[in-house]
């Protein structure tokens, strides 16, 4: 009785035990199913879409599996990835869902080399993948990977496909070198030339400029130039078509392939002389990237925003015409003119409540929103009616100079006009372009967007006073310039804040609530129609309506970079 009472706790303790256990190999028995997955890659775009191989290795791939009662239960790959490392894509997904899926215990790939060329690294992932019970398996070399010798030569495969891989890349910059050293460019196309031979060997490559190139001659030659910042160059270039960033802008000017030489690591930073026609000489070349060093040198200017001082920069002393600055004493903000001759300071929280005040005289009552959207829609249209006839005329001057500045610029590159000449009206016809599509953007406009501009105007100033105050710094001083587009003048003898210049629509807003005020009776639209009533009286000097109107359409930009209306968020 004794010993049958110590062999069912001995049965007892091994069953405890072997429940422990067998949590360390349950990943390996989960997955002794007969299922796996199948993985194919080719290395470049043109071998997935002309050769036929991910088709081929898919096919074997099945056919592997279907004789060894193997279970697909997912594809992965089907794209070009190289496999130089592990990182790729499809690899990752492919690894993650094995890891996920415990019933998966095969990967199954054509070849080795088509799961990694990592060599060494390739090595240990394959252990570490047979540690959890997934066995790599290819179909034109089938090891038996469950002994010493099978993982001997699989690292083996594994190392030889690195070697491989190595070999080719050796060879691929020895011959690159050559051809580069000839003079002839094997990668990509720069951006402002064609490659009319794509998919011919580098030294039959026959490359012309495009329009996007003239584009980029001009990017050289208003850099060289030096009047213009890169943003306002790239501004400019965009308006024609040229869509590039700041960092593409700075990597197009430091190319030596655009002044006709081809250079690289691979061949040690030599500077050859290319097959390639250039875009611009080397001298401007030199000039531009001179400027470019220059400017990367020089220091910003920090901006500092103060919540309590909105108004500062923006309002100026009525007198001597100082931008006032501000500082803070005993806890209280002040503002202060900064200029020669100008020791005028105010209470920061006094000038603030001043601008408000003004804010409020632009205000109306709801009730009155159809009949002002109205008067001020056809008010306006009236008076642009002149602006849309000197537009076309406009763009007829603009389309003559750049044919002309387009003329001198191929008889300059033909050898038939002198440098002194082609600079002296090259520079002419520039600023005269510059000029003619400033007013052309001006006189621009559709019924459309005046709709909206007019909408949004009357919404921001129903509660102008209240949204301003509601604002954070920024969007307070971009509020400011767009209504009062050069700032406010601030009287400290009376006590007062002025305007120089009220944005159209707003200005026009004033005295069309005012008529619809007192004549609640009569005939609204008709009597704020009245011309009489829109124009701008008072200490405000008057401005041709229209050009007031535009102005919410393409504002100036003003010292601190403010955005038009769209760009305020409540």
């Amino acid at each position: 009785m004794k010993q049958q009472m110590t062999k069912t706790n001995q049965q007892e303790l091994e069953a405890i035990l072997l429940q422990r256990t067998s949590r360390n190999y349950s990943n390996v028995a989960k997955r002794n199913k007969g299922f796996g997955v199948i993985y194919t890659r080719v290395s470049t775009q043109e071998q997935a879409q002309s050769n036929g191989s991910l088709e081929v290795q898919e096919k074997y791939c099945k056919d592997y599996a279907i004789r060894n009662a193997i279970v697909i239960k997912q594809h992965f790959g089907g794209v070009f990835e190289s496999a130089k490392t592990d990182g790729r894509k499809e690899f990752r997904r492919m690894l993650e869902f094995v890891q996920r899926d415990k019933e998966v215990c095969y990967i199954i790939v054509q070849n080795y080399d088509r799961f990694s060329r990592t060599g060494a690294e390739a090595a240990l992932l394959s252990e570490k993948l047979g540690k959890d019970g997934v066995i790599l398996k290819s179909v034109t070399q089938d090891i038996d990977t469950s002994n010493a010798s099978g993982r001997m030569q699989e690292n083996f495969i594994h190392l030889f496909n690195r070697f491989d891989n190595h070999s080719k890349s050796d060879r691929t910059i020895t011959n690159t070198r050559e051809v580069m050293l000839k003079g002839y460019w094997p990668y990509g196309t720069p951006i402002g030339y064609e490659n009319l031979k794509p998919k011919h060997r580098a030294c039959y490559h026959e490359y012309i400029i495009t329009d996007e190139g003239k584009e980029i001659k001009k990017a050289f030659q208003l850099k060289a130039e030096g009047k213009m910042a890169n943003y306002e160059i790239i501004t400019k270039l965009s308006s024609r078509g040229l869509r590039i960033t700041e960092k593409n802008f700075r990597r197009i000017l430091s190319n030596p392939f655009y002044a006709g030489y081809v250079t690289g690591n691979i061949v040690e930073g030599k500077l050859i002389k290319g097959k390639h026609p250039p875009i611009i000489d080397l001298e401007t070349f030199l000039k531009a990237n001179n400027l470019m060093k220059e400017a990367v040198n020089v220091a910003v200017p920090k901006k500092f925003k103060k919540e309590e001082l909105p108004l500062k920069v923006f309002a100026k002393e009525e007198i001597s015409g100082s931008s006032f600055t501000g500082y803070i004493k005993k806890g209280n903000w002040y503002y202060k003119a900064i200029g020669k001759g100008a020791a005028v300071n105010v209470n920061a929280k006094k000038l603030n409540e001043l601008f408000v005040q003004k804010l409020k005289h632009f205000e109306f009552k709801k009730e009155y929103n159809a009949n002002l959207k109205k008067a001020l829609i056809v008010g306006i249209k009236k008076r642009l009616s002149n602006s849309l006839e000197e537009s076309v005329l406009i763009k007829k001057r603009l389309t003559e100079k750049r044919n002309l500045l387009e003329k001198i610029e191929e008889k300059y590159v033909i050898g038939e006009l002198k440098k002194d000449l082609y600079e002296k009206y090259c520079l002419k016809y520039q600023n005269e372009i510059a000029l003619l599509e400033s007013e052309c953007r001006i006189n621009s406009f559709s019924s459309s967007n005046l709709e909206k501009i007019v909408e949004k105007g009357l919404e921001i100033a129903q509660n102008i006073s209240q949204l301003w105050i509601s604002l954070d710094y920024t969007n307070k001083q971009r509020l400011q310039y767009l209504l009062f587009p050069e700032g406010i003048l601030y009287s400290k003898k009376n006590n007062r804040v002025r305007t120089q210049r009220v944005n159209g629509v707003f200005d026009s807003i004033q005295p069309l609530s005012r008529v619809l005020e007192k004549n609640k009776k009569g005939n609204l639209l008709q009597d704020c129609l009245n011309p009489q009533c829109v124009p701008t009286k008072g200490i405000e000097p008057s401005r041709p309506c229209e050009r007031q109107i535009l102005s919410l359409l393409r504002l100036p930009i003003p010292p601190h970079g403010l955005y038009i209306v769209n760009s305020f968020k409540r």
